[in-house]
């Protein structure tokens, strides 16, 4: 294999991997925290004279900016996989057309013997 075409399987792996972290570390925090097993950041701090309906909005917008964070994580985790993904597509959709093509001309030297 050429080493131009060996470096990029090796980004595409690597984008691939990635990507894939960058979708799973959100989805496992975001059930660690939707189990109650860990507290949800506070972006917004609760006044001490809060009213309870003002205290529940407050925590309502914390949790709405917190899984809009893992939202645009997993987003940006999805794009970066699927760039690895057709990066290691067209490596290997190159090398069967390469391979393909030295079998017609071997095919062809062949059939002029």
């Amino acid at each position: 294999m050429k080493p131009e075409k060996k470096a990029e399987r090796i980004v595409g792996y690597v984008l691939l991997a990635l990507g894939l972290v960058l979708i799973i570390i959100p989805a496992v925090l975001a059930i660690i925290t939707l189990t109650s097993q860990s507290k949800i950041p506070q972006f917004i701090e609760t006044p001490a004279e809060a009213s309870d309906f003002v205290r529940g909005m407050i925590v309502f917008n914390n949790v709405l900016v917190f899984f809009f964070i893992f939202i645009i994580i997993v987003w940006a985790g999805s794009i970066i996989t699927s760039r690895g993904v057709a990066i290691i597509k067209d490596v290997k959709l190159k090398l069967v057309s390469n391979r393909l093509k030295e079998a017609v001309e071997t095919a062809e030297r062949v059939e002029q013997k």
